[in-house]
């Protein structure tokens, strides 16, 4: 990933199906007579259960079946510590939100929690042409972005791109960077770290990511 240095922008380099319930049937009328499963009833049986195994290591193994709560932190180098924490879902989206510093027009990075230490980039949205803003489809590990102009206004999908962490100089008021989240929360980087801070966020907790190491 590249970031703009002019207004601290960070560019881009380039859930299982639930277990079927089974229903049991119950017989309508009293009880009847006892019954001794024969071979083919038993291996059938044996069958079943093993398939049950197997599916249920499946969803909870799964990289697809990932779920659960993680937490997500905005690292202030500077200061050596966490300046702002929440919790979020696996699977949640949320949205960097800045004004350019050249084109003055507002630029949105969208991204996903991954799992519960990564992050990806979903894509990026912007309205108008500007530097460090990319001018068409760019190379993305083995595949590429996917540009898009409609509705006056051009948007880059990376597909879920993983990138980790998301490091970022946060710029000052004309810019604006802001964290805007599913529930509507919004957080102004300015009112957590001070103008010009290396900032990283993450999922998963700064031990998990080394955070402050050179």
């Amino acid at each position: 990933m590249t970031r703009n240095p002019a207004d601290g922008a960070v560019r881009p380099e380039h859930v299982a199906a639930p277990l079927r319930q089974r229903r049991t049937s119950r017989a309508r009328g009293g009880p009847g007579p006892v019954r001794r499963p024969g071979p083919r009833t038993t291996l059938l049986l044996v069958v079943a259960l093993a398939g049950l195994g197997v599916m249920s290591w499946y969803t909870s193994s799964s990289p697809g079946a990932a779920t659960g709560a993680t937490t997500f932190e905005v690292f202030a180098h500077g200061e050596d510590e966490v300046a702002y924490a929440r919790e979020l879902v696996v699977g949640e989206r949320f949205r960097l939100e800045h004004t350019h510093s050249v084109t003055r027009r507002p630029v949105i990075e969208t991204f996903s929690v991954q799992d519960a230490s990564t992050i990806a980039i979903e894509q990026l949205w912007f309205d108008e042409p500007g530097p460090n803003l990319p001018a068409g489809s760019e190379p993305l590990g083995d595949g590429r972005t996917t540009f898009l102009q409609e509705d006056g206004a051009f948007r880059v999908l990376h597909h879920g791109y993983p990138i980790g962490s998301l490091p970022l100089m946060v710029g000052g008021p004309g810019v604006d960077h802001t964290l805007v989240f599913a529930d509507h929360e919004r957080v102004r980087l300015l009112d957590v770290v001070r103008r010009g801070e290396r900032v990283e966020m993450m999922v998963g907790g700064t031990s998990s990511k080394g955070a402050g190491d050179e």
